[in-house]
């Protein structure tokens, strides 16, 4: 039951945040990024999403590029649980938007210790033929 009223709470205060069209493909993208990333480990979104020249920084500091992020997603021992996103905010300016949220997860890496997981993410969107890519993205830790 609290699973399904965090997955309701989560949808609910993303989509209220996405007005506009450029808005809500960008949303679907950010979602998709994140369950091929967090969750299904599906490489084929990744590529599809993800610009050719990504910056992907995590919040170690540690920054990938596409085929390091790409192949680093699908071979990670880690797992994740009761994953959200919150405080979704999306700013269009032309082909480029900018891209805040808080994201949120229980962690479980190879042994099963349980992490939290708790970021502040910025990501840069492009628009290129009529898609939005991922050209950069950075997370900061948050207490």
């Amino acid at each position: 039951m609290k699973k399904g009223l965090l997955i309701l709470f989560t949808i609910f205060s993303i989509t209220a945040f996405a007005q506009g069209k450029a808005e809500k493909k960008i949303l679907n993208n950010i979602k998709a990024l994140n369950n091929a990333i967090f969750l299904n480990r599906d490489s084929a979104v990744l590529l599809q999403i993800v610009g050719e020249r990504v910056t992907y920084g995590h919040s170690s500091g540690k920054i990938e590029s596409k085929a390091e992020m790409v192949h680093n997603a699908m071979v990670s021992p880690t797992t994740y649980k009761d994953f959200g996103m919150s405080d979704v905010s999306i700013v269009v300016d032309g082909k480029t938007a900018i891209v805040r949220h808080v994201l949120k997860a229980r962690s479980f890496d190879a042994t099963g210790k349980e992490g939290v997981l708790h970021l502040n993410v910025l990501q840069t969107w492009v628009k290129k033929n009529k898609q939005w890519i991922l050209a950069a993205r950075q997370a900061v830790k948050l207490s």
